[in-house]
């Protein structure tokens, strides 16, 4: 059900899978740590790391950022990686352990979820080959693993879709309240809900 908002109430079938005490040694352990858990696909990414945030892409065994930067794992504070079906969230522990969650859409029990378009910071654009950078007058800039990216003030941005996973909490046999229990990414689209090409 399409709402006035912008934001899509949905049925699906979705499961999670958790995970405790990961460790994260070095690039190549989190490299195979995605590879075994997330599987050997395409998908995009977001790493929030100490000092920056990069987005990219996934090919199903490493990752490409743009100018092919790399990171030491222990500078992660969260990680998403993504496709239309599933996400690997993880996230920092504490100085030597993660934990993370793999949420799986398409089968399991089903859930009500609530998909919104978020508009990204960024009303103008360069190209960097595979890449493309969009930005604001202020200095503000996002580099996101699309070629060409067309943007402006008016029509023309990027959003990124999320799916937001709605729990509900029983206070007594009369009493629930709604509220979000998970959020995943799911893509980055245009104004008219368009996957942003890869």
């Amino acid at each position: 059900m399409e709402m006035n908002n912008g934001l899509r109430l949905c049925t699906i079938k979705s499961h999670v899978l958790n995970f405790s005490n990961i460790e994260l040694t070095d690039f190549n352990s989190l490299k195979s740590f995605m590879k075994i858990n997330f599987g050997q696909k395409e998908a995009l990414c977001v790493f929030y790391l100490d000092y920056k945030v990069l987005i990219g892409r996934y090919d199903g065994d490493d990752f490409r950022f743009y100018n092919n930067e790399t990171f030491e794992p222990r500078f992660i504070q969260k990680m998403r990686l993504f496709d239309q079906n599933q996400e690997l969230y993880i996230w920092r522990e504490n100085k030597k352990n993660f934990r993370g969650r793999l949420r799986v859409d398409s089968d399991g029990d089903e859930i009500d979820v609530v998909d919104a378009k978020q508009v990204l910071w960024g009303t103008n654009s360069k190209s960097f080959g595979d890449f493309s950078e969009i930005f604001e007058e202020r200095g503000t800039k996002i580099i996101l693993p699309f070629k060409d990216l067309k943007i402006d003030k008016n029509e023309n941005r990027a959003f990124i879709l999320t799916r937001n996973y709605i729990s509900y909490e029983t206070y007594d046999s009369s009493y629930k309240q709604a509220g979000y229990g998970d959020c995943r990414f799911v893509a980055f689209t245009d104004k008219n809900g368009a996957y942003l090409e890869v």
